[in-house]
């Protein structure tokens, strides 16, 4: 009887050391300007990922959600250019010109190895 178990028990085994990443999905670990900051000087956007993301799978929207004086602006698309880090696991939104004061948010979605597409968002204000 003791032989049967042999088999299943050293299976069960193998899967408890198997690393956790190959369940893991992808993450903004941080991202410059930080979530909830208030900054100065915006001239890119810097995202930091838990793993390597599929590039063709990265969609990144800037928005600006409100403008100093202004109490109902509407969101307003802000055009950039972006970029992969050579790692893998970075992604640069480069501006067209320096963000002026107000509140900004940025949405991601991406997808690592495992295919599924995760994503989120995070604001930040420049004074």
């Amino acid at each position: 009887m003791l032989k049967s178990l042999l088999p299943s028990a050293a299976a069960a085994f193998a899967l408890m050391l198997m690393p956790a990443a190959a369940n893991a999905h992808t993450k903004l670990v941080g991202s410059t300007p930080a979530a909830n900051s208030t900054v100065s000087k915006v001239t890119s956007i810097n995202l930091q990922f838990n793993e390597k993301i599929v590039a063709s799978t990265l969609k990144t929207e800037l928005v600006m959600t409100g403008m100093p004086g202004m109490a109902n602006h509407a969101p307003m698309k802000v055009p950039f250019t972006s970029m992969m880090g050579k790692e893998g696991k970075s992604a640069m939104l480069m501006l067209k010109r320096q963000l002026t004061p107000g509140t900004y948010k940025v949405k991601w979605s991406a997808a690592g190895a495992d295919t599924h597409r995760m994503g989120s968002e995070f604001s930040f204000t420049v004074k």
